[in-house]
């Protein structure tokens, strides 16, 4: 018995030994991080997928861009046959962000309505979940003055329409109203906000660790030979600071044009997000 115990052992301890030569483990551990890689394909007509509905980014901050009171943005959101609307104005407040202020309601048809900004928007959109400044009300409650829209950071400009969305009615019995959660009325903002980086200039750098996605231009095709980029399509273990410099700009500049970029806490960029290159389409 003794003899047996023995070569038991024996074999225990070499097979432990190989396997920490080998750089194994029998009880688990942390897993190695995994290589870039990215996904083949011939055009970039995917949108950016958004994990969740909030904005939780770091927006690109600086001082007061415009003294506080300025309007920057002023629109009626209208319904299409006009019995609807809205006037908004969004006025910089005292802390470098913005308000949107809301007056001139009316409506042929009271009803819960929720009124928010959206980076596109048409009659009859659906739901949108990064959307930003809402404000619901009841079809006999009073109409929201204002709203902050803190979440949209320094540079709002990139939300472009504001509009009213019928809410579901607090008794969850909307039979009757089909349209609830589609875009009723909409509102083009037009937006006087000084950019802050008028001059920022994206160049094509080679793929690399870290920023090893593929660039796409205008047309939607894979530029492998120069050419002037307009979207990203981000790689597996893409980051952040890494893809700004593969194009030559900094990673303020990065964001500014991407202001609903999701970023991991290591600082990994949500894999297949497709980002923007051209400052003219932020």
């Amino acid at each position: 018995m003794r003899g047996t115990r023995a070569a038991t052992t024996a074999v225990i301890g070499t097979v432990l030994t190989g396997l920490l030569l080998t750089g194994c483990t029998v009880f688990g551990g942390d897993d190695s991080v995994p290589k870039p890689t990215r996904q083949a394909g011939e055009d970039a007509t995917g949108q950016t997928p958004q994990p969740d509905g909030t904005l939780d980014t770091e927006h690109v901050t600086s001082k007061q861009v415009v003294p506080a009171g300025t309007v920057v943005a002023e629109a009626d959101a209208v319904s299409k046959s006009g019995d609807t609307s809205m006037h908004v104005r969004v006025v910089a407040d005292d802390d470098g962000t913005f308000e949107a202020q809301f007056s001139g309601y009316r409506t042929t048809e009271p009803q819960p309505m929720t009124v928010e900004f959206r980076r596109t928007a048409k009659y009859g959109d659906y739901w949108d979940n990064a959307a930003v400044g809402q404000a619901t009300w009841g079809g006999d409650a009073p109409v929201p003055t204002s709203v902050t829209l803190r979440t949209a950071g320094a540079y709002p400009d990139w939300l472009r329409y504001v509009v009213l969305v019928p809410a579901p009615s607090a008794s969850g019995n909307d039979s009757d109203r089909p349209w609830v959660g589609s875009v009723l009325a909409v509102g083009a903002l037009p937006w006087k906000i000084p950019a802050p980086f008028p001059d920022v200039h994206v160049t094509v750098g080679k793929d690399r660790p870290g920023a090893y996605g593929y660039v796409f231009g205008k047309d939607g095709k894979v530029l492998s030979d120069g050419g002037t980029p307009s979207t990203y399509q981000v790689a597996h273990g893409d980051e952040q600071s890494t893809v700004a410099e593969r194009f030559g700009i900094t990673m303020a500049e990065l964001r500014w044009l991407n202001p609903t970029m999701k970023v991991r806490d290591n600082g990994w960029i949500y894999e297949d997000t497709i980002l923007n290159l051209d400052p003219a389409t932020r």
